[in-house]
């Protein structure tokens, strides 16, 4: 049984559906953080397996965001005399995001880094310190998670100009027109399915305990 001072598991399940912020029709915006957290409350799961759930995802984000900094290193240093060789202005633009999202993934890497420290730290705390340090750290949770859009973009965008430089204008074109579908594809997937509030009718969170 908890002590008198201490939430009981029901009182941390209300206490995330009362602390989250609602969306633009008074519905709260969950997170597949905080979905996860209330899975492990309701089952009364002491390993945590939502935890390890999160803790694996700012792994990942950590791993992505140093990879893409290493290509957008490489890129900086054998682009940097096609650059000084250009008369066109473009191309100096293109190195400049380059750089810009070698700094961006660098920063997005460091962010990943501290959320996946933090939660493997907090989740050998008690579940009160837990629920109540991830809702209070919303905003940084879900920082990372748009960094890494970010991040493509300021890797695809100067990678479409620079390819100029060393394909014909009909192959550039084609990568140019192929780069187009596949980001206009891939940032709607990541929005319907990570960035949006998660409106799940069958998720535990949505029912009434």
């Amino acid at each position: 049984m908890p002590l008198n001072h201490e939430m009981s598991n029901s009182d941390l399940m209300q206490y995330i559906k009362d602390n989250v912020p609602k969306n633009k029709n008074n519905k709260p915006d969950y997170t597949y953080t905080e979905m996860l957290m209330y899975n492990d409350l309701k089952e009364n799961n002491v390993e945590r397996p939502g935890m390890d759930s999160i803790i694996d995802v700012y792994d990942k984000l950590f791993g992505f965001g140093l990879s893409l900094s290493g290509y957008q290193f490489i890129g900086l240093v054998l682009e940097k005399s096609s650059v000084e060789d250009s008369t066109d202005d473009i191309y100096p633009f293109a190195f400049f995001m380059l750089a810009v999202g070698f700094i961006i993934s660098l920063f997005g890497a460091l962010l990943s880094f501290c959320m996946y420290e933090f939660l493997t730290y907090v989740k050998h705390e008690s579940n009160e310190y837990i629920v109540k340090n991830i809702i209070k750290y919303r905003s940084f949770l879900k920082l990372p998670h748009a960094v890494l859009l970010v991040n493509t973009f300021c890797f695809a965008l100067p990678i479409n100009i620079l390819i100029h430089i060393n394909l014909s204008t009909t192959y550039a074109i084609i990568f140019n027109v192929v780069s187009v579908i596949l980001l206009s594809v891939g940032f709607p997937i990541h929005k319907v399915m990570v960035a949006n509030e998660q409106q799940h009718t069958l998720a535990y969170i949505f029912k009434n305990d």
